[in-house]
């Protein structure tokens, strides 16, 4: 009948594996995102980019990445499947 369209997309996403995801979604998003940001934002600031920030920048917001979609992918995971499903 009405099926979530959220469920949808999270059997997709379910099918790139945990490891793609967490790249896919998280890594590369978050780190090199938020590297990219930041350094915008400290480029405005200062007019230049202290090259020791960035791989800090990138090393934290990775990290972050991870936790934020690791975290997703366990909620969709217990909101879609069911227990007795799941290893």
């Amino acid at each position: 009948m009405n099926e979530d369209p959220r469920k949808a997309i999270w059997l997709k996403r379910k099918q790139l594996g945990r490891n793609k995801y967490l790249v896919n979604f998280g890594l590369l998003p978050w780190g090199v995102g938020l590297t990219a940001l930041f350094s915008i934002i400290e480029l405005l600031n200062t007019h230049e980019i202290s090259l020791v920030w960035v791989p800090i920048r990138l090393v934290l917001f990775f990290f972050i990445g991870f936790f934020v979609a690791n975290a997703r992918w366990m909620a969709m995971e217990n909101r879609y499947e069911p227990r007795n499903r799941r290893p």
